[in-house]
């Protein structure tokens, strides 16, 4: 297979994004030092897909995602990268213009729904206030499109919820609530967080039945965060793998679950049960624990934990190596002058 570096800039013949992220470098600036969350991270999203990213906690998935939102902890800042929102940098907008654009062009769902919705405002109360933001709706026809929403995300009596205060909903409950309020200004863009945390395989099931029915209907862009393979296997078109706020691997769903080729993603892989299996096999975990984003490593972040690390891996951080078509990873063991024996 022919193999070659990613170059930085590739305009040739170049599919538009609906969101691109170039090189976003995001760190938290504390009394111990600067933690490099998010490392020169790449990632595009294009017209009605679903994308997942995938990585261990800590890997930066969910602070490149309130980086893309400016949702940073105030010791939190971008310092430096691009992340274009239809032709618009977002890194560089007021807050106010920011403030127009979350939830009525990018919605977001975020982990804990408890934590998320006000604990002393109406379901209603809390749909209605954004709806008449963003939409400009009257008290009446934001209190039916706050209705019309809760009935489409499946919960039953909408009328009856409006009334309701957080804690009288199950989690499956919130979550939908969550997900109504991220969908009620039709965004283009949905950033859902780990949508399916802390809730039984039933509602799971519900909740990832949902996306694919919204996506589908409403024809909304999906980013999805989350541990769970199986529901990445399942949903989305793309897959971007992080490690240690770097984006290791990236392609296809197939290319990802049937083709990895960084160790991180195999080992991500291994560590997880497959039920098609007919013979049982041990599963086997990724050793070690990730790295310190306080002092990072000069060189590749996972060669501490890595079963083939090479002199180079120590030394120098591997670049974006093409391996097929809309796939890459970052490692060297799929560098073209590599020996077969490696």
């Amino acid at each position: 297979m022919n193999m070659r570096k990613v170059p930085e800039h590739e305009e040739d013949a170049r599919k538009i994004q609906l969101l691109e992220i170039s090189h976003l470098k995001t760190s938290f600036f504390t009394h111990l030092g600067e933690v490099k969350a998010v490392d020169d991270v790449s990632i595009s999203l294009g017209e009605s897909e679903t994308l997942g990213i995938v990585g261990e906690s800590g890997s930066g998935k969910s602070v490149t995602m309130l980086s893309v939102m400016r949702l940073l902890a105030d010791n939190g800042r971008i310092v430096s990268g691009g992340i274009h929102f239809r032709g618009k940098d977002l890194a560089k907008l007021s807050e106010g213009e920011m403030e127009h654009l979350r939830g009525k062009q990018i919605g977001m769902i975020f982990q804990d729904p408890m934590t998320s919705l006000n604990p002393v405002f109406t379901i209603g109360n809390q749909l209605t206030e954004m709806i008449a933001r963003h939409l400009g709706l009257g008290k009446k026809d934001a209190r039916d499109r706050a209705v019309e929403m809760l009935s489409t995300v499946m919960i039953p009596s909408p009328a009856q919820r409006m009334r309701q205060f957080p804690y009288e909903l199950s989690g499956g409950m919130r979550q939908r609530v969550m997900t109504a309020m991220a969908l009620c200004c039709h965004p283009d863009i949905l950033i859902a967080d780990e949508p399916t945390t802390a809730l039984d395989v039933t509602i799971q099931a519900q909740i990832i039945d949902l996306l694919k029915d919204l996506k589908s209907r409403i024809g909304t862009s999906v980013i999805l965060i989350t541990h769970d393979l199986g529901v990445v296997a399942g949903l989305c078109d793309k897959v971007c793998v992080m490690y240690a706020g770097q984006v290791v691997e990236s392609g296809s769903s197939a290319d990802i679950f049937y083709t990895p080729r960084h160790p991180y993603t195999k080992g991500l892989l291994k560590s997880v049960p497959n039920p098609k299996k007919i013979m049982k096999e041990r599963l086997v975990p990724i050793r070690g624990t990730p790295p310190d984003l306080l002092k990072p490593p000069l060189g590749c972040a996972f060669a501490p934990r890595c079963d083939h690390t090479m002199k180079i891996c120590i030394l120098r951080r591997p670049p974006l190596f093409e391996v097929g078509e809309g796939h890459g990873a970052s490692c060297f063991l799929n560098h073209p002058d590599l020996p077969a024996s490696a």
